[in-house]
Parts: structure tokens; C-alpha cells; sequence
């Protein structure tokens, strides 16, 4: 088989290399070294400096580049998902032939989420919807509708149902499953799209919602006049405007990434026994809400604590320090699916001479075969193990930069004090997860 299922169906760790340092050893290490640089950023760091790094610097000779590029990527991302979808309604059902599984549960939720953190918001180019709606824009007017506050939540559901198909469905990536997923959520998008206008994207679309906050901690950006900016990594995070759609957002997927590491340890095996279809996925659902409250409640333990001394709102600072939850994701994202992504993306290309699983050849590389060696694993090991650390410690940052812009610096401290026995705790977890899955 050309694509490995069990890494398919099973994000979880997966191949990796054994670091030479026992779990209790790193963790250690790793609490330390978190608990250092809180102290040293309340220390050193007694003014906000991320929003002033944010501007950076434009480079306006790439302006004219990037808008031809962008035409072309829009027509060969419209393209690719055209042959996703039809692929997965009317190709093979062999999940090792199909273009889907991987497309969908790799290409898309695992690179583009982990390169938008590097690259910037690139997702509003390859969007299939985005370039829809730019059709939609030049036959019909909105006359300033504006979508409903409620349709906002159509994020974190999606994001719900995406996981479930992803962690939980015995047969999530069967194509026709995926298939009927994909046409039902096109149908949903784009009558919104239709109806409120293509900004309405932004508000409420799984994928741009959830991209476009990962992108915000990236060294590169767009200016309004579609220039690439260079600014400070992290510095986006600064005027990031998290809402409680984009929280709650968020935190389910946060949840989501979480559980794909416990779901295949041997812990959750012994907990539920060897069960199988239906009757594992009920569990597994169990699981995934259970590891989903724990985050949040981690999440919103701290922000009660800030709320306290800061006497400042709850529900405000939970969205205003909603940012910090962004490196933490995009950590956990690399420690669980970096040796995924180097695995299946080469399948990917594969699959893209032969997409409906019908024999074809059509650029000479659907008989490839993978190379698991590509990339050392014990490297691929470090960076995943580093990753979680750095996430956490990236998160700590952009917390306090918020505090001491929002608070005293006393209280901008003290404010801090809970989120770091949060972060200490929710990484010594995530190494467990990691080293002994």
C-alpha cells in the first residue's frame, strides 16, 4: 500500500525517534526552563514590545510578484479541490488509492496549518471559498447584509465535526465519507457566502478562522497593499483580536490535538480495551470532550485567577489572552504530526498522478514509494520535544507582553503566576504523550 493507514487513520505520534534523555529527565528540564524565562520576562519585559515590532518592514517590490502569483494559486488550489472533491465521491473507496484521506487530513489540516505559522495567512489565496466568493462578488451584491453574530459559532462546530471525523468516525476516512463531509460543508459555506458576502469567511469559516489565527504569530504578513512584510515572530499576536468564537475555537482544537496523543497511548488502550467500530468511537468521543474540558478549564482556572487580582472581567480577559493559546497549538501541532507530514505528503504527490485510485500515470510518480528515512527520526524526535517546550514558553511571552500592556507591573506579574503552574503542568503532559505513547 502506497499509504500507510494506520499512520493515516492515527495522527497520533506515530515513527519517531527515542530521545536520549528519560521522560522525567526532559520534563525537568522543560519546567525549568519555563519557569526561567517567566521570571526573566517579568524581569526584563516591563513594557509591551510586540505591537510596536509588529509593523516590520514592507517590502514593496514584491507587490506585483505576489498578485500574479496569488492568480495562479487560486487556479491551481480551485483545481485541486475540484479533483479532492470528485475523487472522493466517485474514485476508489480504497483509502490507499485516493487522493482524499491525505488531502484533507494531511495536506490541509496538518502542513497548511503548521507553514501558515511560518509563511502568513496564505489560506486567503488557496481558499477554495475565497475564490468562489470573489465570482459570487461580481454577479450579485450583498447590499450590506450583515451575518447574524450566531453564524460566527459555525467555526468551533465545524471544528467539532472535523475532529470527530478525524479522531472519533471508525470510518472517517473512508472518501465517501469524506466526500458527502466535504459537499455538505461546501453547500453550508457558500450559502453564507452568498447571503452575508465574502467577509463573512473570515467570521465564521472553520479554516479561515482557525489559519488565520495561527498566522498571526508569523515573521511574515501582507500589507494592505499586498506587499510581504517582515516583522518580529509572535509580534502579530499583539493586535490579535480574539473573540469568543475565535477562543472557543481555539481551545477545541487545542482539545482536539491534545487527545490524538492520548487516544493512541497505551493508558487510553488499557482503559477502554481492544474495542473496536462503534463501541470504541463512543469512548473515544468520551475522551475527546472529557480532554477538551480539562484544557479549557486549565485554560479558564488561570484566567479566573487573573480576573482576581486584576479585578478586571472574566469573559474579556479570556479573549484577550486567548493569544497565548496560539504558539502552545502550533507546538503540539508539530510534536504530534511533524513525522506524519514528511510520511504522507509524499504520498500526497503521489497521489496526485493517480487521484480517483483509477491506474493512472499521469505524471509519472503514482507507483512512488515512501522513504521514511527522508528525514533522521532522531531529529524529528528533538523537534517535537522542543516544540512542545518552546510552544509553551512562546505562550508565556505573548501572555506577558498583554499583561504588562493591560496591568501594573506588579499585578502584571502576579496576573501570571496560575498560567504558569498551567503551562508547567500542560507540558509536562504533553512530553508524557509524546515519550511514552
Amino acid at each position: 500500500m502506497l499509504l500507510a493507514q494506520a499512520s493515516l487513520l492515527a495522527h497520533g505520534i506515530g515513527s519517531r525517534g527515542d530521545l536520549p534523555l528519560p521522560f522525567w529527565q526532559f520534563a525537568w528540564a522543560s519546567s525549568v526552563a519555563i519557569a526561567v524565562s517567566f521570571f526573566a520576562v517579568g524581569e526584563w519585559w516591563s513594557k509591551p514590545k510586540l505591537a510596536e515590532a509588529e509593523s516590520g518592514k514592507s517590502l514593496a517590490w514584491t507587490q506585483t510578484p505576489t498578485r500574479i502569483g496569488e492568480l495562479l494559486i487560486r487556479a491551481g488550489s480551485l483545481t485541486l479541490f475540484a479533483v479532492t472533491l470528485l475523487a472522493a465521491l466517485f474514485g476508489s473507496t480504497d483509502k490507499s488509492e485516493n487522493i482524499a484521506p491525505v488531502a484533507v487530513f494531511v495536506a490541509l489540516w496538518v502542513v497548511v496549518q503548521g507553514l501558515v505559522c511560518f509563511f502568513g495567512n496564505f489560506w486567503t489565496a488557496i481558499s477554495p471559498f475565497e475564490t468562489i466568493g470573489l465570482a459570487f462578488d461580481r454577479i450579485r451584491s450583498t447590499n450590506g447584509a450583515k451575518a447574524p453574530s450566531w453564524t460566527h459559532w459555525m467555526a468551533p462546530v465545524a471544528a467539532a465535526a472535523f475532529l470527530f471525523m478525524e479522531l472519533i468516525h471508525p470510518d472517517g476516512a473512508e472518501p465517501r465519507n469524506i466526500g458527502i463531509a466535504m459537499a455538505i460543508y461546501v453547500v453550508i459555506t457558500m450559502a453564507g457566502v452568498w447571503k452575508w458576502g465574502r467577509e463573512w469567511l473570515g467570521d465564521a469559516e472553520l479554516f479561515a478562522v482557525h489559519f488565520g489565527l495561527m498566522s498571526a504569530m508569523a515573521p511574515l504578513a501582507r500589507d494592505s497593499h499586498g506587499a510581504i512584510r517582515l516583522r518580529m515572530p509572535l509580534s502579530g499576536l499583539a493586535k490579535l483580536d480574539i473573540g469568543r468564537v475565535g477562543t472557543a475555537t481555539l481551545l477545541v482544537v487545542l482539545g482536539g490535538v491534545t487527545f490524538d496523543g492520548l487516544g493512541e497511548s497505551e493508558l487510553f488502550r488499557d482503559l477502554i480495551g481492544r474495542q473496536s467500530g462503534w463501541t470504541e468511537a463512543w469512548y473515544r468521543l468520551a475522551g475527546i470532550v472529557v480532554v477538551t474540558a480539562a484544557v479549557s478549564g486549565l485554560y479558564l482556572v488561570s484566567i479566573r485567577s487573573m480576573a482576581r487580582i486584576t479585578g478586571q472581567s472574566r469573559p474579556i480577559l479570556a479573549n484577550l489572552f486567548a493569544p497565548s493559546l496560539v504558539p502552545i497549538l502550533f507546538g503540539y501541532t508539530i510534536a504530534h504530526y511533524l513525522q506524519l507530514a514528511f510520511d504522507e505528503m509524499q504520498n500526497f504527490v503521489f497521489r496526485l498522478s493517480d487521484p480517483f485510485g483509477q491506474g493512472w500515470d499521469l505524471f509519472g510518480g503514482a507507483d512512488g514509494v515512501v522513504n521514511f528515512n527522508l528525514v533522521s527520526v532522531d531529529a524529528v524526535a528533538w523537534c517535537q520535544a522542543l516544540a512542545v517546550v518552546i510552544g509553551h514558553i512562546a505562550g508565556i511571552l505573548v501572555a506577558h507582553d498583554r499583561a504588562v500592556g493591560l496591568f501594573d507591573r506588579l499585578d502584571a506579574l502576579r496576573s501570571q503566576f496560575v498560567m504558569l503552574f498551567v503551562m508547567v503542568l500542560y507540558s509536562i503532559l504533553g512530553l508524557w504523550l509524546l515519550l511514552n505513547a
